[in-house]
């Protein structure tokens, strides 16, 4: 038979087993929803942080369009946050063939384009990457990728409008030099324009834009693919009806 000695060293011994365990569920859920919530915390951040970069970069853009659409304007000045994330230029990027009725434009027809065979224009570099993702400045529209160029996004479309009898093909060609800077802090960036070139190409048929190299053939192949552009054709007229091409390439500096 237990004595009542006995009994009460078994209730101290299930008491102490008891606080053990209820001590180690307590201290196991909250390790557990510290490092989920901190994770959660985390991707939420970056997920804010690329979003607010994103919208700053397309308001940065909406700026530096201006040299396309108003031939007076030779300047434009705007900030961007960086938040630890790293701002690079370059002259060299996304390179692109227009070509009218199958000809590409050249230095005959365009002067300081092409050198008559190829005829590439080399929109250059603006990009802000920050965790990994990369917002790229376009040729003035706006690509999201990731930093190994695995796929990318268009954010905003280029000036590239494609009618039933005009095509308007306007676009910036970055031409910076090649440097890089990352900061915590807020940076003013200044587009000067450099050169502007613009000529309307009329008795036309057809204008076609191709992709000759890119970093972000996804969102190319997706802007090339909408707006009335087929797979970066645009039909504006025959020889019966025959429409008209407006390009206008502006070359700018990017400096910071």
């Amino acid at each position: 038979m237990t004595s009542a000695s006995e009994q009460r060293g078994d209730r101290a011994v299930s008491d102490v087993l008891a606080f053990i365990l209820v001590f180690a569920i307590i201290l196991s859920s909250v390790t557990l929803l510290s490092m989920t919530g901190l994770q959660a915390m985390r991707d939420y951040q970056e997920a804010e942080q690329l979003q607010n970069a994103e919208r700053a970069m397309e308001t940065l853009a909406v700026n530096f369009n201006d040299v396309i659409r108003y031939d007076g304007i030779e300047q434009r000045y705007g900030e961007l946050a960086l938040r630890e994330g790293t701002v690079r230029t370059g002259d060299s990027g996304t390179s692109l063939t227009i070509s009218i009725d199958g000809d590409p434009i050249d230095d005959a027809r365009f002067d300081g384009y092409g050198d008559g065979a190829g005829a590439t224009v080399d929109l250059g570099e603006f990009t802000y990457t920050s965790e990994g993702d990369r917002i790229a400045y376009e040729g003035g529209g706006l690509v999201r990728s990731d930093e190994s160029e695995s796929w990318s996004l268009v954010s905003k479309r280029p000036q590239l409008r494609c009618g039933d009898e005009t095509a308007v093909i306007s676009l910036v060609r970055v031409s910076a030099d090649d440097r890089s800077i990352q900061s915590s802090d807020g940076l003013g960036f200044t587009m000067s324009v450099e050169d502007r070139s613009s000529k309307v190409y009329n008795e036309t048929s057809d204008v076609d834009i191709s992709v000759e190299e890119s970093d972000y053939d996804d969102a190319w192949s997706s802007t090339l693919d909408s707006g009335n552009w087929d797979a970066g054709t645009c039909d504006v007229g025959d020889a019966g009806d025959p429409g008209r091409v407006v390009v206008t390439l502006v070359d700018v500096d990017i400096k910071y």
